[in-house]
């Protein structure tokens, strides 16, 4: 698999073909149709496993603080970090360059990753709506979306661009911001989820 990855991050995926694949795993091509159909078929789990790897890594111990201010920051963190790696730059460009001729390839990475960090996210935003941090009279996953948006900004765009290695000048204090605007929004009136 890491052949794979690393095979399609250089070469982007029409351009690997079972035998370069081979050729660079040193295996050969029956070995590699003894576990996979297709491209296609590597390609999905090489999504899978990166997905697991961003899941591990953006949502480790999200719910294990004490509030939702640190639950949310702690998130932000991990989540702009991950984000600003360059190979995450680099995966994220493959995936849309892929996803354009094999959208299946967009649908499960999307689901894989960003769905699965939006419910989790989801679910300490209800949490906060049940301890009277927030208010409960909106979706929590209609504004972790817009957390996750706000949270990601034009940083990733700027940096699958090319325009910027470093998509972030400041993680702590975009993440500061970012917490900060949606528990503002949010709050219940006692204003409880500022303390």
């Amino acid at each position: 698999m890491s052949t794979a990855r690393a095979l399609f991050f250089v070469n982007g995926f029409d351009k690997v073909t079972t035998d370069l694949l081979a050729r660079e795993a040193s295996v050969s091509k029956a070995t590699i149709y003894r576990y996979f159909d297709n491209m296609s078929d590597i390609l999905q789990h090489v999504l899978e496993a990166e997905a697991d790897v961003f899941r591990a890594e953006v949502l480790g111990d999200i719910s294990s603080h004490p509030d939702l201010r640190t639950a949310l920051t702690s998130f932000g963190r991990k989540f702009l970090s991950f984000l600003s790696e360059q190979d995450s730059v680099k995966f994220t460009c493959l995936i849309h360059e892929v996803a354009r001729d094999y959208p299946q390839v967009g649908r499960i990475f999307y689901t894989a990753a960003f769905e699965a960090v939006c419910t989790a996210v989801s679910g300490l935003l209800a949490q906060g709506q049940e301890t009277g941090e927030l208010r409960d009279d909106f979706d929590p996953a209609d504004v972790a979306e817009d957390l996750i948006s706000l949270l990601k900004g034009f940083g990733t765009v700027r940096a699958q661009l090319g325009l910027t290695t470093r998509p972030y000048k400041d993680i702590d204090q975009h993440v500061a911001r970012v917490v900060d605007t949606i528990l503002i929004a949010y709050r219940a009136s006692d204003g409880a989820a500022l303390a």
